[in-house]
């Protein structure tokens, strides 16, 4: 089991955009309702995406992340805060695509790797399509009360409001119909 600590903010992308001169990959997410635990499996629609010996419980949100060929199979506990229970698993590319993903609440971003000046590595994810011009910045932290040097290009914090994550962004727009 492992813990996810994290501190989240919108930016106004209309301002200048420092983070852009890092590194960048483009991330494909998606997200499952229906997964369930047996005998060992991880299953959806009665596809086993995954096999562990403990059980993850309390879990609200299952998402597959793709990044190039890499792809994580990712299973969220509820946020109390800026914390969260997360567990993570690989999936083969091959499983992946022979999914039936097409329907499911899912978004596109880039997301920019941008070092802070306490060391701390930022997460600026660009959203794209229905949410294009979204921007949103994240923190991971080793503890709840850790010091950050927040940069001055940080907007609202969104860490403590519901309807601000990646999975009920996707909701919302699949939701929303199409374009």
């Amino acid at each position: 089991m492992g813990v996810e600590i994290e501190r989240r903010f919108l930016i106004d992308g209309r301002e200048e955009k420092p983070w852009r001169t890092s590194d960048y990959v483009d991330i494909f997410q998606c997200y499952f309702s229906g997964v369930r635990y047996h005998n060992g499996e991880i299953m959806w629609n009665g596809i086993t995406l995954a096999r562990d010996e403990i059980a993850p419980t309390n879990i609200t949100t299952w998402r597959m992340r793709v990044v190039g060929n890499d792809v994580v199979l990712t299973a969220k506990g509820k946020r109390t805060g800026a914390m969260a229970e997360e567990f993570e698993w690989d999936i083969p590319i091959e499983l992946f695509n022979s999914l039936p993903t097409s329907d499911l609440p899912s978004i596109k971003k880039r997301r920019y790797h941008w070092i802070g000046a306490d060391g701390l590595l930022w997460e600026v994810d660009e959203f794209e399509d229905s949410l294009a011009g979204l921007i949103i910045a994240e923190v991971e932290l080793d503890s709840v009360d850790q010091s950050v040097d927040f940069p001055s290009w940080l907007g609202m914090e969104l860490t403590n409001l519901r309807g601000w994550s990646n999975a009920s962004l996707s909701m919302m727009i699949k939701d929303s119909g199409p374009d």
